[in-house]
């Protein structure tokens, strides 16, 4: 499977805050009941703020999005989002592997948040190495660390 990563431009917010509606409207049933704009607008917005968004492109279409700040010593996947049409197909787990498999190489953990209602992306992370290293009221908070 062949994918590019591009840089997010301020020309794809419209079409990251749409993914981010489609992605998550599950999520937000299952976690708060209901569909909350004000919740989603503000998300979406300390998500752009906080940049480093890559675009996913699979056969040159846009179909997801994930967010990585490289630090120091670890690599944080802010955020990943796969099309509901793109899901099941295994693109964003050859992502997530390609991220793990080049922070292992540099010595570095992988760290990212999971909301405890999303059960199957926790099972995905879990298949991956991730392990749960804390939980608040909506999260798992999980680390996939470099084998020594």
């Amino acid at each position: 499977m062949k994918y590019r990563l591009t840089s997010a431009q301020p020309s794809d917010t419209a079409w990251l805050e749409e993914l981010r509606r489609s992605v998550y409207q599950e999520l937000f049933q299952a976690t708060w009941g209901g569909w909350d704009e004000d919740r989603h607008s503000r998300h979406f917005n300390e998500c752009s703020r906080a940049g480093n968004i890559f675009i996913i492109e699979l056969d040159g279409v846009r179909i997801g999005m994930i967010q990585i700040f490289d630090e120091p010593n670890v690599v944080e996947v802010g955020e990943i989002q796969v099309q509901p049409s793109h899901q099941n197909r295994g693109v964003g787990t050859r992502v997530l592997k390609d991220v793990i498999a080049d922070a292992h190489q540099r010595g570095k953990s992988v760290r990212l948040s999971v909301g405890l209602k999303n059960a199957k992306a926790f099972r995905l992370y879990e298949r991956l190495g991730f392990r749960c290293v804390a939980e608040t009221e909506t999260h798992h908070h999980m680390v996939c660390e470099p084998v020594t």
